[in-house]
């Protein structure tokens, strides 16, 4: 699959803090949107000790995220072993987004792991 560089939200960033915000990517106005995107969410480095436990999904007017809005919430499920690399989830994004989108990463005493997270037009195999 190709991944377009302005569309990765987290470039094996560090998940270092009990919550961490990835970088907000411009998708512009749902009203000018006709097909939704997929979020792809991967652990590249495994965490050694601690987790993510939820994953939000926030949008905004502008690029500061001055105003966030929540769109949803993704709560990770204990089966997954976050001290190898994984495959975190997989979501549509929801058509009501403003100009602006980001990930909120939850995460438990984290120590170690990093986090690459894009859009993509099509859903990417596991």
């Amino acid at each position: 699959m190709i991944i377009d560089g302005d569309l990765i939200l987290s470039e094996n960033q560090a998940i270092s803090a009990a919550s961490v915000n990835s970088t907000a990517i411009y998708v512009g106005p749902s009203n000018k949107i006709y097909h939704t995107l997929f979020a792809n969410v991967n652990l590249t480095t495994p965490f050694t000790s601690g987790k993510i436990s939820k994953i939000n999904l926030q949008t905004a007017a502008d690029q500061a995220f001055t105003s966030p809005v929540d769109l949803m919430e993704v709560t990770l499920l204990d089966g997954i072993d976050q001290t190898k690399t994984a495959n975190l989830t997989q979501f549509r994004l929801p058509a009501a987004t403003q100009d602006y989108v980001r990930l909120v990463y939850t995460a438990t005493s984290p120590v170690g792991g990093k986090v690459f997270a894009t859009l993509n037009k099509e859903v990417p195999f596991r």
